[in-house]
């Protein structure tokens, strides 16, 4: 929820400075939090595919789309357009204009996916399934297992590549990549078979009868729970609909998801052991998410023109003192939630489970 909040705050502004105020927090609250784990690889993942990301935009927005601009950097060769593509041009004139504008739209989509590799990074998936509910159990399964594929994969890559240098085979050629995929491979089967005969010792998949009446109730109120959020989260992105619209449909959603929610567990028995507390902790830093996406949208009514860079004229963007503000709790993540353990407590705490 945290991940989220920061993330709806990216997707409402282009200003590159909020973004990387944005980008800056998650690295804190990563650096301060993420545990000794491989799902906390995602971060730096995430920041990859995020560089990826701006970088095929700033090269879309320059060879294709629509002249902005009269500073100019380079030129390139222009291809003819069909007459029914009127203003769009492929190559010709390349302003500064038109290269900061594919940037800042880049950062904008790159920030949100390191805020959901921030998410990644931060809490582990096993925790997570625990936390789901009944209901969305099966879907719960498929997601974790989904969101643990590749640092799973990542700690293979990296065991191998250890391995091949250890028995002295170094890895700098294309055939001595090819070389680590059989392993990898080879591990990836027996952790999928392994976890396939646990989950089927464990009871999974397997559902108890429940009236047919209960489950038409259930998915009509799923499909009112769906509808009503997506219109409510629409309403609230984009500011186009009234004051009052977006607020009904998401307490509307809200209201009937649980509902269905509630109907839709008693086909699953599930059994907890030791479940995780929701207290002041997660309460604060789910809060500080959204009152970080609250500030943004707070401004956007207000003076839109700040979340947004201005290209005519050519200026330097803005940095709202609200946003920083609403920014900066979303920090107090780094201090609400308790300090990883440290690593000179891990050998104490195997040595006294293995005295017990």
């Amino acid at each position: 929820m945290w991940a989220l909040g920061l993330a709806a705050a990216a997707s409402r502004t282009s200003n590159p400075l909020i973004l990387l105020v944005i980008i800056a927090i998650t690295a804190l609250i990563v650096a301060f939090r993420a545990q000794h784990a491989p799902w906390a690889r995602a971060y730096s993942s995430a920041l990859v595919l995020a560089a990826i990301v701006v970088s095929i935009r700033v090269i879309f927005g320059l060879l294709v789309g629509l002249p902005l601009g009269t500073h100019e950097l380079f030129s390139l060769p222009q291809l003819p357009v069909p007459d029914w593509a009127p203003g769009i041009r492929i190559g010709g004139s390349i302003t500064i204009e038109q290269l900061l504008s594919a940037l800042f739209d880049g950062m904008r989509l790159g920030t949100i996916i390191v805020c959901i590799g921030a998410a990644n990074a931060l809490s582990s998936p096993l925790r997570l399934l625990k936390s789901v509910p009944s209901a969305v159990y099966e879907l719960g399964v498929a997601i974790v297992v989904a969101m643990s594929l590749v640092p799973t994969l990542i700690s293979d890559i990296a065991r191998v590549r250890e391995a091949r240098h250890l028995r002295g085979r170094s890895i700098s050629g294309p055939s001595d990549v090819i070389g680590l995929i059989g392993p990898v491979l080879d591990g990836s089967l027996r952790r999928s078979l392994d976890l396939a005969a646990a989950m089927d010792s464990r009871g999974y998949g397997r559902t108890a009868g429940i009236d047919r009446k209960i489950r038409r109730v259930t998915n009509l109120l799923v499909v009112t729970a769906l509808v009503a959020l997506v219109l409510g989260i629409y309403g609230f992105l984009t500011g186009n609909s009234t004051s009052w619209v977006a607020p009904t449909m998401l307490i509307v959603g809200l209201a009937t998801g649980v509902g269905s929610l509630i109907l839709s567990g008693q086909r699953t028995a599930r059994s907890r052991y030791r479940p995780d507390v929701w207290a002041i902790p997660e309460w604060s830093v789910s809060i500080s998410g959204w009152l970080a996406a609250g500030s943004l949208w707070w401004v956007l009514a207000h003076n839109a023109s700040a979340l947004e860079p201005s290209f005519n004229p050519l200026s330097w963007p803005p940095l709202p003192l609200l946003v920083v503000a609403g920014l900066a709790v979303a920090t107090i993540a780094a201090l609400m939630t308790p300090p990883i353990p440290s690593d000179q407590s891990m050998p104490m705490r195997e040595e006294s489970s293995v005295n017990a």
